[in-house]
C-alpha cells in the first residue's frame, strides 16, 4: 500500500478526520475466540429471524442481495418490536465482548484528534479509554450536546454519528431514521458539515457499496472544491469508471489493497501510523 505523503501530514497535524466503518471491526474477535461482529448482509439476516412475520421475507432477501441495504432494513424494522430489536443489537454487539482489531490499533497509533464511526459497537470506544493520549478521550453520540466544547479543548472525540449500543432507541439504521436524526439534531449535523468542509477525510472500513459511506457523501458538502482530496482505503477490485467517477465527485483519492488481504490492509495501515509518528518527530508542531 502506498501512502500520500499530503496525507501523512494531514494525519501528524492533526487535519484529518478518520472515519471508521463496519471493516474496522470485521477482524474483531469475541472473548470466547470464534465470534466476530457481522457484515452488513448478515447483521439484516439476523434481523430477518426475529421479524413478527415472513410475509416480506423474499423481498427482503432479494434487497439484501442487490445490497440495497437501507430498503431492507426501512421493512425489516417495520416488523420487529422495539424490546426484540434492542435485545438482538445488545446480543449482536455488545455481549460477546469484542476484542480491539489491529486496525483499531492502528488507529489510536495514529492519535488523531477526531474520529467519526458509523458503527453501533463501542469496540474502538472502550479501546481509546484505556489509551495513552494526554488529554483524554470523549464519546459524542448525534443526540447529545457537547461536541462544539469537546472541539474547543485538547480532548480527543470519538463521533458516534449513528448512535451507540448505549442507547439502542436513539441509533440510526434506515434512511428515515437518518433523515429525522438529522433533523432532530440539527445543529450536531451543521458541526459534522462544518467539519467535513474543513478537514481532510480518511475513510477506513467500508466499501463504495456501504450505505453509511453513501449517507456521508449525499449529505455532506464534501464535494466542494479545495486542494486537498479526501482518501478513502479500498480494495482493488473497484471498476476504473466507478472510481473515477466518485474521485471527480467527491475529491476522494482510492488508497487500494488486495481484495480480501486483510493482512495487508491491517500491515498497511500499522505502516501509516509509523509513518505519521516519524513525522511528528521529524517535524513537531
Amino acid at each position: 500500500m502506498t501512502w500520500p505523503n499530503a496525507l501523512i501530514k494531514e494525519l501528524a497535524g492533526r487535519r484529518c478526520i478518520i472515519f471508521l466503518g463496519a471493516g474496522a471491526s470485521a477482524g474483531c474477535l469475541s472473548a470466547d475466540g470464534v465470534t466476530r461482529p457481522p457484515t452488513w448482509s448478515q447483521f439484516l439476516e439476523g434481523l430477518i429471524n426475529i421479524m413478527n412475520s415472513d410475509r416480506d421475507v423474499h423481498v427482503i432477501s432479494d434487497l439484501i442481495t442487490k445490497e440495497k441495504y437501507l430498503d431492507a432494513a426501512e421493512i425489516i424494522l417495520k416488523d420487529i418490536s422495539v424490546a426484540n430489536y434492542t435485545d438482538y443489537l445488545r446480543a449482536t454487539f455488545q455481549r460477546p465482548n469484542f476484542k480491539p482489531s489491529k486496525i483499531h490499533e492502528a488507529v489510536l497509533k495514529i492519535d488523531p484528534k477526531i474520529v467519526v464511526t458509523t458503527n453501533f459497537d463501542e469496540i474502538y470506544d472502550n479501546y481509546c479509554k484505556a489509551g495513552t493520549s494526554r488529554d483524554g478521550y470523549n464519546i459524542c453520540n448525534h443526540n447529545e450536546d457537547y461536541l462544539v466544547s469537546d472541539l474547543r479543548s485538547p480532548i480527543r472525540c470519538i463521533i458516534k454519528a449513528h448512535g451507540s449500543i448505549s442507547d439502542v432507541a436513539k441509533t440510526v439504521l434506515t434512511r428515515s431514521q437518518f433523515f429525522n436524526a438529522r433533523k432532530n439534531y440539527n445543529n450536531f449535523y451543521k458541526v459534522l458539515d462544518s467539519l467535513f468542509v474543513t478537514n481532510t477525510l480518511l475513510f477506513i472500513g467500508y466499501s463504495l457499496n456501504d450505505p453509511d459511506i453513501q449517507l456521508v457523501l449525499e449529505n455532506s458538502n464534501i464535494a466542494s472544491v479545495g486542494s486537498h482530496p479526501h482518501y478513502a482505503v479500498v480494495q482493488n477490485n473497484i471498476h476504473l469508471s466507478i472510481k473515477g467517477a466518485m474521485t471527480r465527485a467527491y475529491n476522494i483519492e482510492f488508497i487500494e489493497h488486495t481484495a480480501g488481504d486483510f493482512t495487508e490492509l491491517q500491515n498497511g495501515l500499522d505502516e501509516l501510523a509509523n509513518l505519521v509518528e516519524t513525522y511528528r518527530l521529524n517535524y513537531p508542531m
